[in-house]
């Protein structure tokens, strides 16, 4: 059975791993959205949130290559960590894959991407992370 990394930010949508949808908040008072759980609303305060699934597609805003990785890491060295504006407005950090480090732009379109990932001699430790790639 797969397993997403973190539920109360990704939802998977198939058994095997390969869909899913980012989930967040919107603010009921002022339409401001986050990705990830909330209690209030980080623009007005309200606590009048609802639960809503979040855009598969998103703006590379930042990226930096990270050449020493924190204890762990069960990827490869160096990586791109990549911060994406979605359309509602939240930004989500993560790796983009599959895109030569020369070709990234600030601007370029990306798009979820699933992945299964293992910690390194952890059994049962396989989960599905969200990264981007250029899409």
């Amino acid at each position: 059975m797969v397993v997403s990394v973190d539920e109360k930010c990704l939802r998977l949508t198939d058994d095997r791993g390969e869909r899913g949808v980012l989930l967040g908040m919107r603010c009921r008072q002022c339409g401001v959205y986050v990705f990830g759980p909330a209690t209030f609303c980080q623009s007005c305060t309200s606590s009048d949130l609802e639960a809503v699934e979040l855009a598969q597609q998103g703006t590379l805003f930042s990226f930096t290559i990270v050449r020493v990785p924190p204890p762990g890491w069960p990827g490869q060295v160096p990586y791109v960590l990549g911060e994406v504006e979605l359309p509602e407005g939240p930004h989500v950090l993560a790796e983009v894959i599959d895109c030569d480090h020369g070709d990234l732009r600030v601007g370029m379109s990306v798009a979820l991407a699933l992945q299964p990932v293992e910690m390194e001699g952890v059994a049962n430790s396989e989960r599905v992370v969200y990264k981007w790639r250029s899409g």
